[in-house]
């Protein structure tokens, strides 16, 4: 029996050492009721299932190995990764079948033969994978589980560096947008449809990715639209390796027809295998070229932007909750404003700071489509990486502040473009001839890369200029 869903909320301020080990051994719970169902004849899902929650598993325990690298050791890391080898080949024909079942009821007689002749042969090699992980890997499973399961239960703590250890939102902010980012260079390193390795890297990328966010659902928002993102782009990039892989495994075996083949007569035309494993070749080709145009024309031009904006929201509100509020962003100086954004949605704001110089406040109120909000935050540090706390207050709080800001303020509409999984703000300054751009990172160390609607317009990068910070600008 599946165990029952966890709330690993109370889990974000506490330690990532116990917060790793209290999800690990939850995933290796799922982990143990999946193999348990292996054995059970008809469950048709059960390999997938089985699969699934190892790679879970296994993908938790890599990106957070410096927090658990006392309990799972590089031998047990092995041991996991040799499990999901034994069983890959057993899945990737159960892949073929269902692909094969689906087809067959539209083949042409001629080609039936072809389909049937291969679907039997995938049904024998498939028996024979499941034997042998059954007679390798059974044993050895359950063993390494038992020791998994001790070793995860406890750990060593040094009292006196307790106030050192960073919280579990913290680390998970990092994590997740370490995630995003590696899965962002992979897919930009894609050549075109041929380019099997650098795809199937893509789609492991997009795995781990959303293996993270996961165990964060219902922690914070967000999760499930970028969850259901990930599968769909998992569902594509897999079409397109299995048309790799399968179209190979059918090309083999169309070059060299099998013994035994109809013979031609003059009322029966030979129906030979080699026919019907060309037919099935095609339609593979045909069906990894539509999965490619709809990843292309949809996932990236537009649910990899949508997934970027969530999952650079989810990394602030993770940091804050870690007590972390800290604001990564680079601004640049535009000529004019840019045509693209008079298209996108706008917001209306007024902000003025009040009196003080360590310890910037700031009064916001912001109008859009939606309604109006009113926002206090306070800023320190200059330049790339600032902290930043931010809390939304009342109409009458702003009312009573906002006299305290005279001298102090400015005026401009934003406009928000997503760009490669990222939200450029282009503020319009309305009492001033100024137009900005800002974009906010997950990391300090992430680069850069200019649209080509903003580079017509762009004049210089301002970061850190302390000429256009909003507190410098307000008058």
């Amino acid at each position: 029996m599946t165990p029952p869903p966890i709330d690993f909320r109370p889990l974000l301020t506490e330690p990532t050492p116990r917060a790793a080990r209290v999800i690990a051994l939850h995933l290796l719970d799922v982990l143990d009721a999946e193999h348990d169902r292996l054995g059970r004849p008809g469950d048709a899902e059960a390999l997938h299932d089985f699969r699934v929650a190892l790679r879970r598993l296994r993908s938790w325990l890599r990106a957070y190995r410096r927090d658990v690298k006392d309990s799972v050791g590089k031998k047990a890391g092995r041991q996991l990764a040799e499990i999901g080898r034994v069983t890959t080949d057993s899945r990737d024909i159960e892949v073929h079948l269902e692909w094969l079942a689906r087809e067959a009821s539209s083949l042409r007689p001629a080609d039936r033969a072809g389909e049937k002749w291969l679907r039997t042969r995938l049904t024998a090699d498939k028996a024979r994978a499941d034997a042998a992980f059954r007679e390798d890997m059974g044993e050895r499973y359950t063993h390494l589980s038992a020791r998994l399961r001790k070793n995860l239960a406890r750990y060593a703590v040094a009292v006196w560096d307790q106030d050192g250890t960073d919280r579990w939102a913290v680390t998970a902010a990092t994590q997740v947008q370490d995630g995003f980012l590696t899965l962002r260079r992979r897919l930009g390193s894609i050549a075109d449809v041929n380019d099997d390795r650098s795809s199937h890297r893509a789609r492991i990328a997009g795995k781990r990715l959303r293996y993270l966010l996961e165990p964060l659902d219902g922690v914070v928002t967000g999760v499930p639209d970028c969850v259901e993102r990930l599968k769909q782009l998992q569902d594509l990039l897999g079409a397109v390796h299995d048309g790799h892989v399968f179209a190979r495994l059918l090309r083999r075996h169309a070059g060299a027809p099998p013994r035994g083949q109809a013979r031609t007569t003059r009322r029966t035309p030979a129906r030979t295998p080699a026919t019907g494993l060309r037919m099935l070749e095609r339609r593979l080709h045909a069906r990894r070229n539509e999965a490619w145009l709809e990843f292309t024309d949809e996932w990236l031009e537009r649910q990899f932007a949508e997934l970027g904006t969530h999952v650079h929201a989810m990394v602030r509100e993770l940091r804050e909750i870690g007590g972390t509020g800290v604001e990564i962003e680079r601004k640049y100086l535009l000529s004019r404003l840019p045509p693209e954004a008079k298209d996108a949605p706008v917001e209306a704001i007024e902000q003025g700071f009040l009196p003080g110089r360590t310890l910037i406040e700031r009064l916001r109120r912001s109008t859009t489509a939606d309604g109006t909000k009113y926002l206090r935050t306070v800023k320190t540090g200059a330049g790339l990486v600032r902290t930043e706390i931010e809390e939304e207050t009342t109409a009458d709080v702003f009312a009573a502040m906002w006299p305290l800001t005279k001298g102090k303020r400015l005026t401009k509409r934003r406009y928000a473009l997503a760009d490669a999984g990222h939200v450029w703000q282009i503020d319009d300054f309305t009492d001033r001839k100024l137009v900005l751009a800002e974009i906010e990172l997950t990391s300090a160390r992430e680069e850069v890369v200019i649209p080509d609607w903003l580079n017509r317009c762009l004049v210089r990068d301002v970061t850190g200029d302390v000429e256009y910070l909003n507190f410098t600008l307000a008058r």
